[in-house]
């Protein structure tokens, strides 16, 4: 039960919006972390990130189609959505992602959603509806799928807009640098919790959560629940006559190659991403030196991580078949975005085992940002033990100590490459002209 003054730790996505939940329900909040927002930790620090509905998991696609509503219409965050929609092209000999999609689009039905859908044969018709893609190298036996509601938040001004909005609220304190970077986590007698920085403080309050994504395993023993995974992101410069023409577009994305989005509306940078090419970092598990587990190595402090260098081809693959005039483009600000992946894709909140006040949320598996608006509001329930039983039990603490470290490549959804490979074996890139987004 959230009783006193509430304590978080990380200012990304799952700690702003439990941050926003717990001013309305009149707490006085607290809040750590190493950076101020946007962190240059937090994954969604970010151009953009996809806002979509489509789970095959009715609980996932209730929180989704609440999040879209709140999107349209909420003031702190409507400003940073472009419904711009969705185009999903999938492998037509991959059943296992063809029949989530199948799944998914069942499931918005269901619950009186998704009923704008339009399917497609062949890059004709693509060419035809979205000018920018015209040129496509589609065959003419693909199935398109192309939902117009949904489409990307602004995710990094996101994260700017509800950081002033609580800035500036009274019941709100932010800590940062050396007195907000935690690095342990103490328990006391009692079964309390302290939060140690690097300062040597120690916080503590009546209810404290855990809200650092990929990096918690770092001051928590997850008990290998969680596994940090990087995916590749990098960026072209579009000139005003090629922003003109691509302005307009959906989110593009080729479940087999990589997803792309309109260019940055300010910048004219356009943001390209692969899918199925993770990566993990495999160190020392800080709380069991005889097992492994994976954590971020994060791009402000390792800047020359940028993508494989084998993978440019990839990107420029993923160009050439959508929007050759732009494959030749200089690739920059390239980087690795870290996430925590846990085995089925499910969150991970619930209360810490051996702790009275300790809770966890993490777990956003690369699919976190489009529940910015509401998920607070699910974290601060656990917290008051009034979550709906399917999110308790799928959201649940469930040691995995004696199972091998999550791979998300094993879901049989996802269209990989190989098995995620790990940082140590990548010659990334060097980049000519390094660029500072």
């Amino acid at each position: 039960m959230v009783d006193g003054p509430v304590l978080i730790v990380g200012c990304g996505v799952f700690g702003l919006s439990t941050a926003l939940e717990a001013v309305k329900q009149g707490k006085f909040v607290y809040i750590l972390d190493k950076y101020e927002p946007p962190s240059p930790w937090s994954a969604a620090n970010d151009f953009n990130k996809i806002i979509r509905c489509e789970y095959n998991d009715e609980m996932y696609a209730k929180m989704a189609i609440e999040a879209l509503h709140l999107w349209r219409s909420d003031p702190l965050f409507k400003k940073s959505f472009n419904e711009c929609g969705r185009i999903l092209i999938s492998p037509m000999n991959h059943k296992g992602r063809l029949e989530f999609e199948r799944k998914g689009i069942e499931t918005l039905r269901s619950l009186n959603e998704g009923l704008k859908y339009e399917f497609y044969k062949g890059g004709l018709e693509i060419g035809n509806k979205f000018e920018g893609f015209k040129d496509n190298d589609v065959p003419s036996n693909q199935e398109v799928k192309y939902n117009p509601e949904g489409g990307l938040g602004l995710a990094a001004q996101t994260i700017k807009d509800v950081y002033e909005f609580l800035l500036s609220h009274p019941r709100v304190r932010f800590v940062f640098g050396e007195s907000g970077d935690v690095v342990s986590v103490k328990r006391y007698s009692n079964g309390e919790v302290g939060i140690v920085t690097a300062s040597g403080y120690t916080h503590s309050a009546s209810t404290v959560i855990l809200a650092m994504g990929a990096n918690s395993g770092s001051v928590l023993n997850l008990e290998n629940q969680q596994s940090a995974t990087g995916a590749f992101v990098t960026h072209i410069q579009l000139t005003d006559e090629e922003f003109d023409i691509y302005k307009n577009i959906p989110v593009l994305f080729d479940a087999e190659i990589g997803y792309f989005f309109p260019p940055d509306p300010l910048t004219k940078i356009m943001k390209l991403c692969l899918t199925g090419r993770g990566i993990k970092r495999s160190i020392n598990d800080p709380f069991n030196s005889n097992t492994q587990i994976s954590l971020p190595r994060y791009h402000n402090d390792n800047p020359t991580d940028t993508i494989p260098e084998e993978f440019v081809d990839d990107f420029r693959q993923l160009l050439n078949k959508y929007a050759p005039t732009l494959k030749n483009h200089n690739l920059f600000g390239s980087r690795v975005c870290w996430y925590g992946d846990t085995e089925k894709s499910h969150f991970l909140i619930d209360k810490v085992p051996g702790f009275t006040n300790l809770y966890i949320a993490t777990g956003d598996s690369g699919h976190g940002y489009k529940f910015f608006p509401n998920i607070g509001k699910y974290i601060i329930q656990m917290v008051d033990n009034k979550l709906e039983s399917d999110m308790k039990e799928n959201w649940k603490w469930t040691s995995r100590l004696n199972d091998k470290m999550v791979d998300p490549a094993a879901a049989s959804w996802r269209v990989t490459k190989n098995t995620t490979r790990d940082i140590a074996d990548i010659n990334f890139l060097k980049e000519t002209v390094p660029y500072k987004l």
